[in-house]
């Protein structure tokens, strides 16, 4: 390969930081980085330098790359410790020969018999390729310390029925001289080869070192049976697990001696146990028996608060929340364990059992069963570190206060790889609007009311809770004195939202929520499995519903609780396109490599794609048009602009920019022709039904998107055109008729503090289609955009409730454009400079559309009919009453 770098030389600013000092240890940090055009065509040769000059081996993987195949998004690995007061600052800097000087030593994965041996140095792990153990043998200078025959992952029914993990599939997934990852898929099994549930392991090994990284996700691939559209926990889709565990048998002549600690800055304690567990049942909150955790007969079951300590069938330590280590130090050597957000994902266990230590991540002591909902999958993750010395130190302490790694806010923004980003400039007089702006965004993460406090309401943790948004704007009318459980998903994409806002600040706790939430959303709100309807495999539960009780649907929509307050024919759930949101998920991807990130993004675009063909249908074979399924919003007969197809295309274009696969442009092209023209006549789309097509501004933002593609891969082709030409459209339409929604609140089934909030969308289409616009169209919008942010803020403020979930999460997602544009008010896009014949615009017709016509023609003429027939009737019955005759 020819080595092409720009003219000035590669240094990009990398800072990592941890919010509380730890005891030092070495600790790997993975980072993702924007790099601008034309920086680098090649990752080799990379190395990271610290403010000493010191150099340390970085591996550089692409994710992305610019038109011009230059790197446009890399994700970084190397090791540092974690023993600095401050942050940790480093250049990253293109320097062939300082990086081979500095590489680390061999780090090789290699095929050998029946499985794979992982050598890092000092250390030899060796894989079964058949059962998934995970390890055969640990071998530490030559002296195994680790033997697999007591090395096992256990699974139990509810019925106590073991289940052994059987391995379809394994292979080195990434090879660097930092890191390498061996993927392992399979099922478990039980002994008449019954499969119960799915699973797949990501297992990272790192240089020199006795450090493994393992992410072990259970899955049930089974389909919900969801009857009448209800989506209860005792579905019988579900499977009921009593018991997750894995074993590491730790090699030892003599009883070995367990060092644990149970919180952060606890002292370490040591003692020699036969038997040895911390144990956290509950969250150790003060709402730690919420509702929230009802199991499928609605009981919590939970016994008692926090977390317990038990050592030889004694309790000797408990308390709330425990974030714990255990290290076992034999003879030979040692192994400790540390499983991340531990008390947060409960019930979790840890302990020693004679020579071996054992993590449950779903623990048999629980008070009853653990249910996996058809297509729900849980990820957990685990770390081991391996020793040849008997040192009491618990070096896994920094798993609990992970470092975060990230360049600078200018950086980000100089990158130019995230659209209208624009740093936050505390420094610089803000006007009023944009000050109050940023004051009820950032609430999200800091004061007394933040995101995090609000978990404490309804208890928002548990393996299936931790990470969702507690939905509080569900709540306002809701009267009882027990909470009302409500959750948020990933409703306006508040991983997009907390990701912007984390690449403006730095401030990690935007990090914090984002990862917390993208973990949930990727485990719980993605629908996996391929059993069902192709309505709903794959697709994105949306948030539960509106002012009531999630009750047993957990974070699925539609419980039969429902069923005392609304007719069970008009109870929907499951996934719809209208609520699907991938944006967060693919930067999520860009700056941690998360892989279940991307598959995440690119199943969820296939999902559309499939929504949409018609031969998938019944009587595809007969009418083989689209369905119309993912570009209707509300009506089964509208197919203009909304929130459906807004977010359809807008996930077809995530998709395209994580792979260049143009299938998924060509469908979003597909979807743009079918729902907006350049000649349109809006005042047929009735956009002024506040109520119901309030969301023609989602597909407007998508429609944005898709031209911001265009420009950076410079298509100035008939859809640029067209696209444009769309969006100058209802642009004008928009200064004609907008108005902010405070002063069409009486056009609103109820007024809420969400729908001023949803201006900020009308100041976004305007600013952006202010780019494409020459003059004086250019100017009317960008002030209009202006007007309406002012607005948006003004009218969100005078309510009391502006800081509910709903408006701030609306706000982070999206008030971060007015910002850039105010600071780069001469930018423009370019014209095409070629007239195109757009035609007229042709009433998009869906599959079996003449059928569906006729059904709502007989229908509403049955209807009339039944309503004259009561008419008559009532006529009919007071004569024969004046008579003496009788009425039915």
């Amino acid at each position: 390969m020819v080595l092409r770098t720009a003219d000035v030389p590669l240094s990009v600013p990398l800072v990592v930081s941890h919010s509380q000092q730890v005891r030092p240890a070495p600790q790997p940090v993975t980072v993702g980085c924007p790099l601008p055009k034309g920086a680098i065509f090649c990752g080799e040769g990379l190395v990271l330098r610290d403010r000493r000059g010191r150099v340390y081996p970085a591996q550089v993987e692409v994710l992305q790359r610019w038109t011009d195949g230059s790197l446009k998004w890399i994700v970084v690995d190397f090791i540092v410790d974690s023993h600095a007061d401050g942050p940790l600052e480093y250049q990253l800097v293109h320097d062939h020969e300082v990086a081979a000087r500095n590489a680390y030593g061999r780090l090789a994965a290699t095929k050998v018999g029946k499985g794979y041996h992982i050598d890092t140095g000092r250390y030899t792990f060796i894989v079964n390729e058949a059962v998934f153990k995970p390890f055969d043998s640990v071998v530490v200078d030559g002296l195994e310390l680790v033997r697999g025959k007591e090395c096992t992952t256990v699974l139990i029914d509810e019925s106590g029925q073991p289940y052994v993990p059987h391995i379809r599939d394994i292979h080195v997934e990434r090879r660097g001289p930092v890191k390498v990852t061996l993927k392992v898929e399979g099922d478990f099994r039980s002994t008449d080869e019954s499969s119960l549930v799915d699973f797949v392991a990501s297992i990272n090994f790192y240089a020199e070192t006795g450090l493994i990284q393992l992410n072990l996700t259970v899955r049930n691939p089974r389909a919900a049976r969801h009857p009448g559209g209800l989506w209860d926990l005792g579905d019988e889709g579900s499977v009921f697990l009593k018991g997750l565990w894995l074993d590491f048998c730790l090699l030892s002549h003599n009883p070995p001696t367990v060092h644990w600690t149970a919180e952060p800055d606890s002292p370490v304690q040591a003692g020699r146990y036969t038997m040895f567990q911390i144990y956290q049942d509950s969250s150790g909150g003060v709402n730690w028996n919420s509702t929230n955790h009802v199991n499928r007969f609605g009981k919590v079951m939970h016994t008692f608060q926090g977390y317990r300590v038990i050592a030889d069938g004694a309790g000797v330590g408990g308390g709330r929340r425990a974030s714990p280590v255990v290290k076992l130090s034999g003879d030979s050597g040692s192994v400790s364990a540390a499983v991340e957000g531990f008390w947060q994902n409960f019930p979790k266990g840890i302990g020693v059992h004679g020579n071996v230590v054992r993590v449950s991540l779903f623990p048999p002591e629980f008070n009853d069963t653990h249910e996996l909902q058809g297509g729900e999958q849980k990820t957990h993750t685990l770390w081991l570190n391996f020793e040849r010395d008997e040192q009491p130190e618990a070096h896994l302490e920094w798993v609990h206060n992970k470092l975060t790694a990230g360049t600078t806010p200018e950086w980000y923004a100089h990158s130019q790889a995230i659209p209208y980003l624009h740093p936050r400039e505390r420094d610089r007089q803000e006007s009023a609007p944009l000050a109050m702006a940023e004051a009820l965004v950032e609430s999200a993460v800091h004061g007394t009311h933040s995101f995090f406090d609000r978990r404490e309401v309804i208890d928002e943790y548990g393996w299936r809770n931790f990470g969702d948004l507690y939905a509080d704007h569900e709540a306002v009318r809701h009267k009882e004195d027990v909470p009302l459980v409500a959750h948020y998903n990933n409703q306006y994409d508040v991983i997009y939202g907390a990701i912007v806002q984390y690449l403006r600040t730095g401030d990690r706790q935007w990090y914090r929520l984002m990862d917390d939430l993208a973990k949930h959303v990727i485990d719980i709100d993605i629908y996996h499995t391929k059993q069902d309807r192709v309505e709903f495999n794959g697709g994105m539960f949306w948030h539960t519903e509106h002012y009531t009780d999630a009750s047993t649907a957990t974070h699925r929509a539609y419980s039969k609780s429902t069923l005392s307050s609304r007719s069970r024919h008009l109870c929907g759930g499951g996934p719809s396109c209208g609520h699907v949101y991938t944006t967060g998920l693919m930067y999520y991807h860009f700056l941690t490599g998360d892989s279940q990130a991307r598959e995440a993004v690119l199943g969820l675009a296939d999902w559309i794609i499939a929504l949409d063909d018609g031969s998938h249908r019944t009587l595809g074979w007969l009418d083989r048009r689209p369905t119309g399924l993912i570009s209707l919003t509300v009506d089964l007969d509208y197919h203009g602009p909304g929130r459906g197809p807004g977010n359809s295309t807008n996930a077809l274009l995530d998709a395209y920019t994580l792979t260049q696969d143009r299938r998924y442009l060509h469908k979003a092209e597909q979807l743009i022709r079918r729902c907006v023209h350049p000649q349109d006549d809006i005042e047929k789309h009735t956009l002024h039904d506040v109520e119901h097509r309030w969301s023609y501004t989602v597909f407007l933002q998508a429609l944005c998107k898709f031209l911001d593609v265009k420009v950076e891969e410079e298509q100035l082709d008939y859809m640029y055109e067209y696209a444009r030409e769309s969006l100058l459209h209802y642009a004008r339409w928009m200064l004609e008729h907008e108005v902010p929604y405070k002063s069409v609140l009486d056009r609103v089934e109820i007024p809420t503090e969400t729908w001023p909030a949803q201006d900020i969308r009308k100041c976004n289409v305007l600013a952006l289609a202010a780019l494409y616009a020459s003059e004086p169209l250019r100017t009317k919008c960008f002030e209009k955009a202006g007007a309406f942010f002012e607005a948006c803020i003004r009218d969100l403020l005078s309510f009391s409730t502006c800081s509910l979930t709903r408006p701030i999460v609306i706000l982070m997602t999206n008030a971060y454009v007015w910002p850039y544009m105010l600071a780069h008010r001469d930018q423009t896009r370019p014209f095409a400079g070629r007239q195109h014949d757009f035609a007229r615009p042709q009433r998009f017709k869906p599959q079996m559309y003449e059928l569906q016509k006729a059904r709502a023609v007989v229908w509403g003429a049955m209807e009339s009919a039944k309503q004259i027939a009561r008419r008559v009737g009532w006529v009919c019955g007071d004569v024969r009453g004046e008579s003496g005759g009788s009425r039915d």
